[in-house]
């Protein structure tokens, strides 16, 4: 999928602290910076760390900034059971990536919190989850930590970074690039 060219809905969910806002608004400067319209939307769940939280990001030729049920082109969860909650939000032949283990039904499964605890990157599953996604949406890189250098806190920044690229070349493996 290459979101410079094609009108893209993406719908998120994760659990607050999870870091799901910060990943909606790095994927939403990331297409504004290359020229897209975008529009984005955000519902916060019990207001508080743990609720569930979503946000909906429109790239391209779009009128309003909710994404309607069956509708979504990407699903992206930073929880497996939250983003079962939301499949009704993907369309026939949309895909999922999602911050699990086990792919059960899901398109791309991503061990996000796994391999940012095993590289000593507690709280960033949520920039490997970025770092995939960008892989697969056609983005270059550099463009993206040029997007995180301007929003990301500097005392985070480096972590950012190296866990963006962690999931940047998770994408590359070869596992991911089968048909599905």
């Amino acid at each position: 999928m290459d979101i410079n060219n094609t009108d893209t809905q993406i719908f998120m969910v994760g659990r607050g602290g999870q870091g799901i806002l910060v990943l909606a608004r790095a994927l939403s400067e990331i297409a504004f910076k290359k020229g897209r319209r975008v529009i984005t939307s955000e519902t916060h769940g019990m207001a508080m760390r743990g609720g569930t939280v979503t946000s909906s990001l429109k790239i391209g030729d779009f009128a309003s900034p909710l994404i309607p049920a069956g509708c979504a082109d990407i699903l992206i969860g930073l929880e497996q059971n939250d983003t079962r909650d939301y499949l009704h939000m993907l369309r026939p032949g949309g895909i999922t990536i999602v911050n699990t283990e086990d792919r059960n039904d899901f398109t791309y499964a991503v061990d996000a919190t796994g391999i940012a605890l095993n590289q000593g990157l507690k709280g960033s599953a949520n920039m490997i989850m970025l770092g995939f996604v960008i892989r697969y949406i056609n983005t270059d890189f550099y463009d993206a930590c040029a997007v995180m250098e301007s929003i990301s806190p500097k005392r985070v920044l480096d972590q950012n970074i190296k866990a963006l690229e962690i999931g940047f070349e998770t994408a590359s493996n070869e596992k991911y690039n089968q048909s599905h």
